[in-house]
């Protein structure tokens, strides 16, 4: 692993998880991959480009396990497939931008979800548990090109 997931090592250790070579795969997919929202799909494809054999069954698994220990993040990104990021690159909590007609994810810097979250439990009395928020819209790029849905004025 890439020395960016030393924290990672020792967090299985201690939760008695194995350091399986897919659990490492799939770390180091999201901990190397260019983009930083990454589906299940992509780690998968990208560990076949290396040469590894992984099934999307045995990705899905992985992804499940280090999720529960806070290694990685899942984020539901609306109609399309989940996205699922490296918590250690994210200590804090943090927004995401999601466009709805190409399902790319986007961080939205400076926003910070610890103000909702506090707007939302003085006011509802609601305690939200997640530790990312998603925001769903369109993007510049999906915009220009005019794949929104016109909306009839009303």
């Amino acid at each position: 692993m890439n020395g960016r997931l030393p924290r990672v090592q020792g967090r299985l250790a201690k939760e008695r998880f194995r350091i399986t070579p897919q659990r490492r795969t799939v770390l180091e997919t999201l901990s190397n991959g260019q983009a930083k929202h990454l589906t299940a799909e992509q780690i998968h494809r990208s560990a076949q480009a290396r040469g590894l054999r992984l099934s999307m069954a045995t990705v899905y698994r992985a992804l499940s396990d280090l999720e529960k220990l806070g290694l990685v993040t899942r984020l539901d990104a609306g109609s399309g497939p989940a996205t699922y990021e490296l918590a250690l690159t994210h200590p804090e909590p943090h927004c995401h931008l999601i466009c709805l007609a190409c399902g790319r994810v986007f961080e939205a810097q400076g926003i910070l979800p610890e103000d909702f979250k506090k707007v939302i439990a003085q006011t509802r009395n609601f305690e939200v548990a997640s530790r990312s928020i998603g925001i769903f819209g369109y993007c510049e790029t999906c915009r220009s090109k005019e794949k929104v849905p016109r909306r009839k004025e009303v």
